[in-house]
């Protein structure tokens, strides 16, 4: 996406304007961007760069009807999930006063064009979509006079429930693999028996998804478990299963734990993400290890499980003095990490 193009949308009417933000939109923060109106967004690393670049920002899982107010438009990077975009079109009527317009913008793989003529046939109005470079814009307008046409299907995006592959755990679209067991953690969580602290003991569960890593770890004894993770779904569904399973614990979110205090855990386990949004971000494991050793305390250790291609121990060895792979199957590798 051309973030001049973002930006120029943003400036015209910026104190009457909703920009939803998910993990695309987070280069135009890093880069410093002003922006003089609210800004709504699913991640917990944008909320907090944003802070003090926006007027007011909302942490959430995309709940438009929190707002409590209307906007002259709506800016929208388009997300890569579809439930998402689905959802968000059909919420935006909530936020939207008589006249005012939701902006969506994308490159042609974003599915934009679908999402332009979809957006239309819900507000019942004509499509607007133009090109500009190599993406597009798609302007819907609002006419709160007009009879709006049929919900869009968001797999009932806001509803927890209990998918059949999780063996009764709760989660929900928004995040990463929500309605299956991720193989490489299942993986990682086959050498948990092994490498345990004793009962009592103090573990995060960084960017712990929906909770699977510490329901397994629930099933091994009791133990104070910290779970973290960046994404306002993720967060909600964890949190249903620490009150599920009564797990010892809390639910808090964090950008690869960069939010938590040092030396708080005798044991981490983690299956960091290499991916954000459309693109793959090199340093996000990176980031992982360097707050995962800072969360360790002295004589902690912790368990990694990443796809087979990610040079792993090669990038622990400035954060470790000991780095060993368990074992390697099924295209990913599981790994001890300590400094004792």
């Amino acid at each position: 996406m051309t973030f001049a193009l973002l930006t120029q949308l943003l400036q015209q009417n910026p104190s009457e304007t909703l920009w939803i933000a998910d993990e695309n939109s987070k280069p135009l923060l890093v880069q410093g961007l002003d922006f003089h109106g609210d800004l709504l967004t699913n991640r917990w690393d944008i909320a907090k760069l944003s802070e003090h670049q926006t007027a007011r920002t909302f942490f959430n899982d995309f709940r438009l009807d929190e707002l409590s107010r209307r906007y002259r438009s709506v800016v929208y990077p388009l997300s890569k999930e579809k439930a998402v975009v689905h959802h968000i079109i059909n919420c935006c009527p909530s936020v939207l006063g008589q006249g005012s317009e939701l902006k969506m913008l994308g490159s042609k793989r974003s599915g934009i064009k679908s999402h332009a003529s979809k957006s239309a046939a819900f507000f019942g109005c004509a499509p607007q979509l133009r090109k500009c470079g190599s993406d597009y814009i798609s302007v819907s307008l609002f006419n709160s006079d007009a009879e709006l046409g049929k919900t869009l299907d968001d797999d009932n995006y806001p509803e927890l429930r209990k998918p059949p592959a999780l063996g009764g755990l709760i989660s929900k679209p928004g995040q990463f693999g929500w309605d299956k067991i991720d193989i490489g953690s299942d993986l990682l969580a086959t050498r948990f028996e092994q490498y345990l602290p004793p009962t009592g003991a103090r573990i995060v569960d960084l960017g712990c998804g929906y909770g699977y890593l510490s329901s397994r770890l629930k099933k091994l004894g009791n133990f104070h478990i910290t779970a973290t993770d960046n994404n306002a779904a993720a967060l909600l569904a964890c949190e249903r299963n620490f009150k599920l399973l009564e797990i010892e614990g809390v639910v808090v979110p964090s950008d690869a734990g960069a939010d938590l205090e040092a030396n708080i855990a005798d044991f981490l386990v983690c299956n960091p993400p290499f991916h954000q949004g459309f693109q793959v971000e090199g340093d996000l494991t990176d980031r992982f290890l360097q707050q995962s050793a800072r969360l360790l305390c002295d004589r902690g250790q912790a368990l990694f499980v990443v796809n087979e291609f990610i040079p792993l121990a090669r990038k622990a060895k400035q954060f470790y003095a000991e780095v060993k792979l368990l074992c390697k199957a099924q295209g990913f590798c599981v790994y001890r990490l300590a400094n004792h």
